[in-house]
């Protein structure tokens, strides 16, 4: 059995369509050879050119004085900038920060903090305020921080973002 059976055999073709697998992966591998050999005469050519000479002389030809002399040699553009100075002071910073961060004086107090000081911790928004203040009314106050991992979405990674931002006392 020769290999053209065997495949034919293999993947259930015909003896017709096995001969025109061959023959489509045959021009393939031809036309593939003969771009390669296409592209090794015309590597020479692009190898050889200069683009900075050939550049200047567009621009000189175009006009577009201190880029290139008549000579096609390229000269210094010099552009007239003055550097562009950011203010971030407080005065003229004009956005509101909505919610807390560890550098923030006053810590909230769970068992006397409304909705809207609640919210402004990080990582909760109206569901887990409603849910702690909820716990804390059902429960008469919270008498320790861990009790916030008996409410529903609140983890021990969201809790420890917050530990340092809330007091009971």
């Amino acid at each position: 059995m020769n290999p053209l059976e065997k495949f034919s055999k293999k993947f259930g073709f015909t003896a017709t369509e096995t001969n025109v697998v061959f023959f489509i992966l045959f021009a393939c591998v031809i036309a593939v050879t003969l771009n390669i050999i296409k592209d090794k005469k015309n590597e020479k050519a692009f190898l050889e050119f200069n683009y900075k000479i050939e550049d200047s002389l567009f621009n000189a030809a175009s006009g577009d004085p201190g880029m290139a002399d008549s000579t096609g040699n390229l000269q210094e553009k010099k552009i007239a900038s003055q550097p562009e100075l950011l203010d971030f002071t407080k005065e003229k910073f004009s956005g509101k920060i909505s919610k807390i961060n560890s550098s923030s004086l006053k810590k909230i107090n769970l068992n006397k903090a409304g909705a809207a000081e609640l919210n402004r911790l990080p990582g909760f928004g109206p569901k887990s305020v409603a849910a702690i203040i909820e716990y804390r009314s059902k429960k008469g106050g919270f008498k320790s921080i861990n009790e916030l991992l008996n409410i529903k979405g609140i983890g021990i990674k969201k809790l420890d973002k917050i530990r340092n931002l809330i007091t009971l006392d």
